[in-house]
């Protein structure tokens, strides 16, 4: 194992080929990969030692390098809409993290990486890629299939393990727009995210009885007042939960009184709201301040609620608290993540003012576009106000 001084933080590892560990595929999104590091102790080890001269081992095998305990590896891939690491990571450090208290973001440490460990990388992507795998939900998803890591990029991230293990169920999501949109047109009865995903349903072909109201919930319902009101939008995001059902019993129970008037969402919320008071089709997309909006609309909650069996309970009043410190060990824990910094690649700013104007025209702020048949149901917080 290599150490290295950066301006992001102190003594920081590079990873390279070695035959003491691997990093196996877990998940993807458009512009990273993830990996999960199991050394030959076997999957879902910690961390692991690479190997540095001098290096105590246990019966030969390098030992567990603390700085990779509960951490995944995130590698960019190789898009030219995908800034370098370095870049995201100095946004990062400069621009959001100084937003939200401690212990409410998922963490991204810096590493050095090699070609070859990207190189090694690669080839475990390609070895991922097959239709039966794909089919059971294991492999890369088909649609991410020929895109590879950069091997040019010497930086990656070491981020937070938010999965569910055998202490807690987990769950993920998108909150998206917490607040309205400042170009949607007066009295409109859909939210920003609402409205989008009524125009792509429609747009998709989708029939109404096929769209999935119990799976999508409304932005605005999370930061509502009312408890029932968060209900509504804790429901389904609950049903993605992945965990021993163990949990299961535990989940619901403290998962919405801990989301309720939860700081970290309001915050979230405000944030949004601040850094975009103009909205897109005013706004000038070379701000800082607006790029950090779409990060924040964008982001991704993570959530991880304890089992039932010998953990303490925590008090959820207290928790609901914006913390001061790492909340790593209370029962419930919630983290941000995916704030990575939004580039004008690909013409970005077009598509944003282009699709905002097409659902200001088209009416689908207002509930009053033309579409044939039925109108599905509608799980926004505003239809529903009457």
């Amino acid at each position: 194992m290599v150490s290295t001084r950066s301006k992001l933080g102190s003594n920081i590892l590079t990873l390279d080929t070695d035959a003491s560990f691997e990093a196996r595929y877990y998940a993807e999104g458009a512009a990273n990969v993830v990996f999960e590091i199991s050394s030959l102790r076997g999957p879902r080890a910690k961390g692991v030692d690479f190997g540095d001269p001098g290096t105590s081992t246990e019966h030969g095998i390098p030992k567990i390098d603390p700085r990779l305990e509960g951490k995944l590896l995130r590698l960019r891939k190789d898009l030219p809409s995908v800034a370098p690491v370095i870049e995201s990571q100095q946004h990062f450090e400069e621009q959001i993290e100084p937003l939200f208290p401690a212990g409410t973001l998922v963490e991204q440490v810096l590493c050095k990486i090699t070609p070859q460990f990207i190189e090694k990388c690669n080839k475990e992507l390609r070895s991922s890629e097959n239709e039966r795998d794909a089919k059971l939900g294991i492999g890369r998803p088909r649609k991410r299939w020929g895109t590879y890591l950069a091997v040019a990029e010497p930086h990656a991230t070491l981020i937070t393990d938010m999965r569910y293990d055998d202490e807690h169920a987990s769950t993920e999501f998108k909150p998206k727009w917490l607040a309205q949109s400042p170009s949607a047109p007066p009295g409109s009865k859909r939210c920003r995210t609402c409205a989008l995903r009524a125009m792509r349903n429609v747009k998709e072909n989708k029939k109404p009885e096929a769209i999935g109201v119990s799976t999508d919930f409304c932005p605005l319902s999370l930061v509502s007042d009312s408890e029932a009101v968060v209900a509504t939008a804790v429901e389904p995001i609950l049903l993605k939960s992945r965990g021993a059902p163990l949990h299961m019993v535990s989940e619901k129970a403290y998962a919405l009184p801990y989301l309720h008037n939860l700081p970290l969402l309001r915050l979230l919320r405000d944030l949004q709201v601040k850094k975009d008071p103009k909205g897109i089709l005013k706004a000038d997309p070379s701000n800082l301040d607006f790029m950090t909006a779409m990060t924040l609309r964008d982001c991704t909650f993570f959530l991880k609620v304890g089992a039932l069996h010998g953990l303490p309970l925590t008090d959820l009043t207290h928790s609901r608290q914006i913390p001061d410190r790492d909340h790593s060990d209370a029962r419930v824990e919630a983290r941000l993540g995916d704030l990575d910094l939004k580039t004008l690649d690909g013409n970005k700013a077009d598509y944003w003012r282009e699709t905002e104007q097409q659902l200001i025209d088209e009416g689908w702020y207002t509930k009053t576009e033309k579409v044939p048949g039925p109108k599905a149901s509608c799980v926004c917080f505003l239809s529903k106000q009457g």
